[in-house]
């Protein structure tokens, strides 16, 4: 139930997003913000250094973690839809918000992996940097991907 609210708050987002000659700041900043209204955590800001230290490790196109020694959170993301980056975006954000279903609210503990969750949304969390990248196929899979990696400041250091 609440992975289709989420959906549904982030998809009507989208539409409303201004353009811009770089469309993915505000887009970024507006999917992960509705998220973290929708389980009453504040907003985040962007940061463009952070951005940059993301797009380094997306145009690697290695889905894997990068060396970061603990400076910031991390999440990445990949798909073979060759989606727009807007839609691209949203469905990274709507993944990792999602793992809060995982959450055992009955004993207040997480029933699984829920790193995701706290980069994006965890209130620690207080700025955000994010790049997509097109990757080649044989990169990352057999296919051509989109590669997302965001980047948090002020979040739960925990693996990508």
């Amino acid at each position: 139930m609440i992975r289709y609210l989420v959906v549904a708050a982030l998809a009507a987002l989208a539409p409303a997003m201004p353009a811009s000659a770089d469309p993915i700041p505000g887009q970024a900043l507006g999917f992960h913000n509705q998220a973290r209204a929708f389980y009453g955590i504040g907003p985040v800001e962007w940061d463009a250094t952070l951005r940059e230290e993301a797009k380094w490790h997306a145009r690697t196109c290695s889905f894997v973690p990068s060396d970061h020694d603990g400076r910031y959170g991390e999440n990445l993301y990949v798909t073979t839809s060759q989606a727009d980056d807007a839609t691209v975006l949203r469905d990274a954000v709507v993944s990792w918000a999602n793992e809060a279903a995982k959450f055992d609210v009955r004993n207040h503990r997480y029933a699984q992996d829920i790193s995701h969750y706290t980069q994006a949304v965890g209130a620690k969390t207080a700025r955000v940097g994010i790049a997509i990248v097109d990757c080649p196929a044989g990169t990352i899979f057999a296919a051509p991907t989109k590669f997302v990696v965001a980047r948090y400041q002020g979040a739960v250091k925990a693996a990508s």
